[in-house]
């Protein structure tokens, strides 16, 4: 592995171009339209190979584009050229950028911001996203591209300067150790940088050209079409907050969703698509119960809004399940259940047990949580449709899970200090009446 941050060559280049700027070279070259060039340090012929690396369309009247780190704007005024909506933003107000907009008589729209400034709130969202050349420039490199991700509808072409080797590794440089720049922060092998794409929340990540010390990918927030799929789809049967255990979502917290399905047939983490509004979510871990029950955790995708979202899951060659409702926020419709019983029937009972052990037994640890499985011709329910009673009182509901073939479970925390011995558990929805009373027991183990 070459040490660059060692390498007298590569410092002594990094330095040339630098003096470059300074004497008021341009980054890129510029084309006019009467064929003059206006010379950079970057040349146009360079500048239109790298952009034909990228699986960008020709054609993008009607789309809306983001040039992040613009530079001159060569990449920008060649995407409005194709007929784009184009936002450049760079962190320094660039002359040569305004004096070549003039010069071409281009529209694109010009803004001074720092990566740490981008959100949808600030700058709405956009079809495509351009991040070349800014991502080891970055102190907190993953948390630029969730910003990115963030901000990206369909498809961001991301290129970075990396190192050596087949690792996935992050080489950190506290100074000027690269080149003799203080803003060249990081130095990440592209497996590295792949895996920070997706980490980030990209669904799919694809290497386009790794050389000389750069490398390129395009990174899809959907994943490939299920159109042909054969296979059933998995049944999804509950997505929770992985702490709270609630269907609800902190949008400035680093949240993280579990998902319950299940599917007859073997699963396999790389095939699992998980969506969030039709974005593509990779999955972290998947793990099975062995009787076809399944769970799949992945990150809470960037940049979704306080309010309603839908999550459903699919394999590589299944179509997609029925969606299940989580909430961004403190977004959570209730009803008042303390109207009183429905008219509607019962429901009828499957089960009322610990969460631990599958029995009727408490212990009394803090993991335990009463299961309720119980069968309702209603459809559709919501946390806030069913009512949970533990010995007349009424208990907050952690979670409603959709089992399938009207089967619903609901789970709960248990009361501190209850007493020994016998309790009766019922529950009904807002349209129906209250089920028979099941029986669970506390039966603490003595300590010796």
């Amino acid at each position: 592995m070459t040490d660059l941050a060692k390498d007298a060559d590569f410092r002594r280049r990094m330095q040339e171009g630098v003096a470059a700027l300074t004497k008021d070279a341009w980054f890129h070259s510029i084309e006019l339209p009467d064929g003059r060039v206006i010379p950079g340090v970057v040349g146009v012929e360079a500048l239109k190979a790298r952009l034909r690396r990228y699986p960008i369309p020709d054609h993008l009247r009607g789309k809306r584009v983001l040039d992040v780190g613009a530079a001159t704007g060569w990449n920008s005024f060649e995407l409005e050229r194709r007929g784009a909506d184009v936002v450049a933003v760079d962190c320094v107000d660039l002359p040569e950028f305004r004096a070549a907009r003039e010069l071409l008589n281009s529209k694109v729209d010009y803004r001074i911001l720092d990566v740490d400034e981008l959100s949808p709130d600030s700058i709405g969202r956009f079809d495509y996203v351009l991040f070349f050349g800014v991502l080891y420039h970055l102190r907190h490199p993953l948390l630029g591209l969730e910003k990115i991700c963030a901000l990206t509808q369909e498809t961001a072409f991301v290129e970075s300067f990396v190192t050596d080797g087949d690792s996935c590794t992050l080489e950190f440089y506290e100074r000027d150790e690269l080149g003799g720049q203080l803003d060249n922060w990081y130095g990440p092998t592209p497996k590295c940088v792949e895996a920070l794409c997706r980490s980030a929340g990209f669904a799919r990540v694809q290497v386009e050209y790794v050389e000389q010390n750069r490398a390129g990918w395009t990174c899809h927030r959907k994943w490939e079409s299920c159109e042909d799929a054969i296979d059933a789809a998995p049944w999804l049967c509950s997505v929770v907050n992985n702490r709270t255990l609630q269907p609800v979502f902190h949008r400035a917290k680093d949240e993280y969703m579990c998902l319950y399905l299940r599917s007859q047939e073997p699963l396999e983490r790389n095939a699992v698509c998980i969506e969030v509004d039709g974005h593509g979510v990779p999955a972290l871990m998947l793990t099975s119960d062995g009787s076809g029950g399944w769970q799949a955790n992945a990150k809470l995708p960037p940049g979704l809004e306080a309010g309603a979202h839908e999550v459903r899951i699919r394999t590589a060659n299944s179509r997609l399940s029925q969606s299940f409702p989580i909430s961004v926020g403190h977004f959570v419709e209730r009803t008042d259940p303390s109207s009183g019983e429905g008219h509607g029937p019962a429901p009828i009972w499957i089960a009322a047990e610990n969460t631990l052990d599958k029995s009727r037994v408490f212990r009394g640890y803090k993991a335990e949580y009463l299961s309720c499985r119980f069968l309702s011709d209603e459809a559709g329910l919501q946390t806030a449709d069913v009512v949970l009673e533990l010995d007349g009182e009424t208990r907050p509901i952690l979670v409603l899970a959709n089992l399938g073939n009207r089967e619903w479970q609901i789970n709960a925390v248990l009361p501190a200090g209850w007493s020994l011995g016998r309790h009766q558990v019922r529950v009904r929805t807002i349209r129906s009446r209250f089920s028979v009373p099941a029986e669970i027991f506390f039966e603490p183990l003595k300590l010796t």
